[in-house]
This record gives structure tokens, C-alpha cells and sequence, in this order.
């Protein structure tokens, strides 16, 4: 059995016991606060697991593999956040709403810098290299509605939390940075989707789908966590944080995809 499809039926289990303990909160709020600190650690781990995996599988060191060390980078320091915030919620007894942002926050916070830096990298790449790139109406037309989209989530949600008088600047920063910071994340790995897309192949574009998929999952989390922890009615174990858990492992799917993807390369080539 291929390793995707491993993880496919691990997802799917993994996704099953997110939605029970979510749904059902089995040994009560106790037990949920451990599942749900818990979860997200392994979801990530196996992540960054994988793209280690996929990065040790180049031959050569191009941008392709800076590009792909660069996401890895990221998405580890958001395990090492994961972890964080684990210890400081069930182990130090921290209140994480009054203590927002912690010090896991500023972890999550660098992770975004090498996973902007990886896309943009592999963006660029795919420009200066001469392949296709699409047609200029699509971009055109695309290009509107995501304006409306991003005014629409700004108008509703974000402007409403940078005007609260009762926020803190840092409190206010944090809230707006996630959903804004997903979004520099989400647009370039549409683009490579839609670009790899075009060479063909499904299994090309394959890799870049799932890690689109991933980092879309995280952006509807956080815009979503921010609107409701600003509220007050966000609590550990939260049915979002299945948002999170799927992302870590559609990234994970990814970065499985991509090896799979360069092992039938480097057979085809002996």
C-alpha cells in the first residue's frame, strides 16, 4: 500500500476521533482539554515528519528543495508552537485566553516568515523557468473576487476587532495578523496549484492541491478563532480546531504526494 494512501486512512480515523471527542466530549471538559492540546501536537508532528521525508528525497538542490526545506521550516515551528501551548495550557494551568498572545503565538507568528518566503520562492521560480503559466483573463478575473472577499472579511470581522476600545494593540495585532498572514500563505499556493495544473500531469499539481487545501483550512480556522475568541466563546476543544488538525495533515498528504511524485522521477531516470 502506497504511503498516501496510509495517510488517507490514517486522516480519516484521526478526523473520526476529532469529530467524537468534539461532539460527544467523552470524560467531559477534562478529558477534551487533553485531547484537543494533544491532537494538534500529533497532527503536526506527522507533518513535519513527512516533509522531512520529502525533503531528503531531492537529488539536487535547486529551488524546488529550498522551496520545500523553507515550508518544512515553517510548519516545525508551528509543532514546536503546538507543543507550546500544550504545555502551557494543561501542564502550566494557563488561562490561554487572558494569557493571549503567549509565547506560542510568537512562535506560530515567525513560522509564517519561511513558509511566505518558500512559496514566493517557488513562485518565482515557475516564472523565470518559461513554462505556462496560465491565461491573463483567468487572472483577471479572479483577481475581483478575491478583492471582494478579502474587503468583505475585513469590513465584517476585522475592522470591528481593531476598533474595540477594550483590546490591548498586541491583543488587536495578533487577531488580525493570523487570517491576514494565511492569506499571503493561501494566494501563492493557489497560484502554484493552478500552475502545475497546467503541465498536465494530475500527479504534478497534485502536491500543490493538498498543501492549498491545507493552508485554506488554517486560514477559515483562524479567521474563524479570531472572530470567536474575541467574542468570548472560543474554549480548548472547539469544533474549529478540526480545522487545524486536517490542515496539518492535507500538508502531510502533500509533502507524501511530492516524494511519491519524485521517486517515480528518479526511477524513471536509472
Amino acid at each position: 500500500m502506497k504511503k498516501s494512501k496510509r495517510l488517507w486512512i490514517f486522516l480519516c480515523i484521526l478526523t473520526f476521533i476529532n469529530l467524537v471527542f468534539y461532539l460527544t466530549r467523552p470524560g467531559g471538559d477534562k478529558m477534551l482539554l487533553y485531547v484537543s492540546d494533544l491532537l494538534p501536537v500529533i497532527c503536526s508532528g506527522i507533518c513535519v515528519f513527512c516533509l522531512v521525508k520529502t525533503v531528503k528525497k531531492f537529488q539536487e538542490w535547486d529551488f524546488t528543495k529550498t522551496s520545500w526545506l523553507m515550508i518544512h521550516t515553517g510548519i516545525a515551528l508551528y509543532f514546536i508552537a503546538e507543543i507550546t501551548y500544550g504545555v502551557l495550557e494543561v501542564f502550566e494551568i494557563v488561562d490561554m485566553d487572558v494569557a493571549f498572545p503567549t509565547i506560542a503565538d510568537y512562535i506560530w507568528a515567525i513560522g509564517y516568515i519561511p513558509i511566505v518566503v518558500g512559496l514566493l520562492m517557488m513562485f518565482t521560480g515557475y516564472l523565470k523557468s518559461g513554462l505556462p503559466m496560465g491565461h491573463t483573463k483567468l487572472y483577471c478575473c479572479v483577481a475581483p473576487l478575491v478583492l471582494i472577499l478579502l474587503s468583505v472579511v475585513f469590513y465584517f470581522l476585522l475592522i470591528p476587532i481593531f476598533r474595540d476600545p477594550e483590546s490591548s494593540g498586541l491583543v488587536k495585532f495578533f487577531y488580525i495578523f493570523y487570517p491576514v498572514a494565511d492569506l499571503f500563505i493561501v494566494i501563492p499556493a493557489v497560484l502554484l496549484m493552478y500552475i502545475t495544473h497546467l503541465f498536465g500531469r494530475g500527479t504534478i499539481s497534485k502536491p500543490w492541491k493538498y498543501l492549498a487545501f491545507g493552508f485554506m483550512l488554517f486560514t477559515v480556522g483562524d479567521l474563524l478563532y479570531a472572530y470567536l475568541d474575541w467574542m468570548g466563546k472560543y474554549e480548548s476543544g472547539n469544533l474549529i480546531d478540526l480545522g487545524w488538525n486536517v490542515g496539518y495533515l492535507l500538508i502531510a498528504l502533500a509533502a507524501v504526494y511530492q516524494t511519491e511524485l519524485l521517486e517515480s522521477f528518479n526511477g524513471s531516470e536509472k
